[in-house]
């Protein structure tokens, strides 16, 4: 799309940034990159959600009506997660996601950005840390290696621009062992890496 001012000022063009959500909750994050402005030079961003995966029906619903994009309900453990967390053997029609089952889930659409807000239970300060080395919340824990390793094996052939991984600040201490995980797994697959801290109060007035 082109838009020409009068007076033959800059002709800007507009150019599509889709983004994709991965432990998509409610939708805050979709909600708010929908929302996004950005404008380079005579090129300017309008971002478009193509989906949102998570493990609850209930907050996919909400991301949907934020998002105003289908979700996909999926359980990203694997078998050994599942029992650890769950304490027993999943149901008979469970069966372990797969790179295929996210690219189905985005639609088969690739995504410029994936905006990866995993699970912090066992990594936030609201938890004993004698309880986060349970082997509930280590399971839980590893669902963020997991969920990576997922989204970078699916889009291997076609590498998504930028992957946004957020979590509570204890994850760099109690987390550590597996934040490197996350980030030799990174780099593995080509991506140069960026561990920083943010205040929402001030980003965002919360």
């Amino acid at each position: 799309q082109a838009d020409t001012a009068a007076g033959g000022r800059m002709r800007l063009e507009t150019v599509k940034i889709r983004h994709a959500h991965m432990y998509c909750g409610l939708g805050g994050g979709a909600k708010g990159m929908n929302r996004g402005r950005a404008q380079v030079g005579n090129l300017q961003a309008q971002f478009e959600c193509i989906g949102g995966i998570d493990v609850d029906a209930a907050a996919v619903r909400d991301f949907e009506r934020l998002s105003g994009v289908p979700g996909t309900v999926m359980d990203l453990m694997d078998r050994e997660q599942y029992v650890d967390f769950h304490g027993h053997q999943p149901p008979t029609d469970w069966r372990e996601a797969v790179p295929a089952d996210i690219l189905r889930a985005y639609g088969y659409r690739h995504p410029h950005i994936l905006f990866l807000s995993a699970p912090c239970k066992g990594f936030s300060g609201l938890l004993s840390a004698a309880k986060s080395q349970s082997r509930k919340y280590q399971s839980l824990n590893a669902l963020t290696l997991r969920g990576i390793w997922l989204a970078l094996e699916a889009f291997k052939d076609d590498p998504i621009e930028l992957i946004v991984f957020e979590n509570v600040p204890r994850i760099a201490t109690r987390g550590r062992w597996l934040l490197d995980q996350i980030i030799g797994l990174l780099r593995a697959y080509g991506y140069a890496t960026a561990e920083t801290t943010h205040d929402c109060g001030e980003l965002g007035g919360l």
